[in-house]
């Protein structure tokens, strides 16, 4: 098993492209950690109301998370919106929140190793996995669409690379659909109930082919094919390597939901449990606790003046 997490201590954020990121990270050392713990808060950058992130180009934009590290709002565009707030609350003071107000916008939440090694536990070994998740009576898109839950899936090379990276990306419009609930958090297990789930690789294009998460967990796997395009083999083998909330695009009209609680377990022993809160006033570090650590980094800075990020 891998599982490296890297984490720094700001409670500033900046539209960084993801190459510097990942360029950055790759520099960085970790820490090893053997995860069996069932929740592992993830708190906004800033303190209540919480973030919104937002972005008016049609290029993708991005936000780190450097209080949290692979955390990201990300693949924001076209006035979508992003950000862990309070307006619905779920198993704390918040949720992560989405808006996206037309077809062509998108906004993103995700957890992705970047250092193209690490990884959480093999696909063939993940038997758990949940969110819970919100669609307000506000949206006005089709009444079949809510949040999905993708997981990032690779597959090692022969020098422990994560290579073939894209995504599994589970849809109820691809497990019987119809119209979902509004107003009310929907909780859903995906992997024991061996939900069906569609193929979109990074740079590959969407395979709408889904498929039970058991048989692109299986020894053989699977690999969708659209016409005469090939799409990336998955098996028991594959690992797993991060997760992703996102809205949009194609969704003609309004949406505004929110998700919280994704859990994964693996046989392995990893157990993670992704719950989005708010920030109290006075957490500098962004640990979620007002103590005498954020009171130091407040004295360590004193007297600093702010410099220019330049990428």
């Amino acid at each position: 098993m891998r599982f490296r997490t890297v984490q720094l201590k700001s409670s500033r954020f900046w539209n960084v492209p993801m190459r510097i990121i990942a360029l950055a990270l790759s520099g960085l050392h970790g820490l090893c950690l053997g995860i069996c713990q069932t929740d592992m808060p993830v708190y906004s950058i800033y303190a209540p109301p919480g973030d919104y992130f937002t972005h008016s180009g049609a290029n993708y934009a991005f936000f780190p998370f450097l209080h949290q590290w692979n955390w990201y709002y990300g693949h924001v565009q076209n006035d979508g919106g992003v950000g862990i707030r309070v307006d619905f609350p779920y198993a704390g003071n918040g949720s992560a929140y989405f808006r996206t107000p037309r077809f062509e916008s998108k906004s993103d939440i995700e957890y992705r190793f970047l250092d193209g090694t690490s990884y959480w536990g093999r696909l063939g070994d993940l038997e758990w996995l949940a969110y819970a998740w919100y669609r307000s009576s506000e949206s006005t898109v089709s009444s079949i669409i809510h949040l999905p839950l993708r997981i990032y899936v690779g597959n090692l090379d022969s020098s422990g690379w994560v290579r073939d990276l894209g995504y599994l990306i589970y849809e109820r419009s691809m497990n019987g659909g119809g119209a979902v609930p509004v107003d009310v958090w929907v909780w859903e297990e995906l992997a024991a109930s061996d939900k069906r789930f569609w193929q979109n690789p990074i740079n590959g294009g969407n395979f709408f082919d889904a498929q039970p998460l058991s048989v692109w967990a299986s020894p053989t796997g699977y690999q969708p094919h659209d016409g005469s395009r090939v799409g990336v083999r998955y098996t028991a083998d594959s690992v797993v390597c991060g997760v992703s909330v996102g809205a949009g695009t194609g969704w003609s009209g309004l949406f505004v939901g929110a998700v919280d609680a994704i859990e994964l377990r693996f046989r392995n022993g990893v157990w993670l449990r992704f719950n989005f809160e708010v920030r109290p006033e006075g957490d500098v570090n962004g640990d979620g606790i007002v103590d005498d650590e954020d009171l130091l980094q407040v004295l360590m800075a004193f007297g600093l003046s702010c410099g220019v990020l330049s990428v």
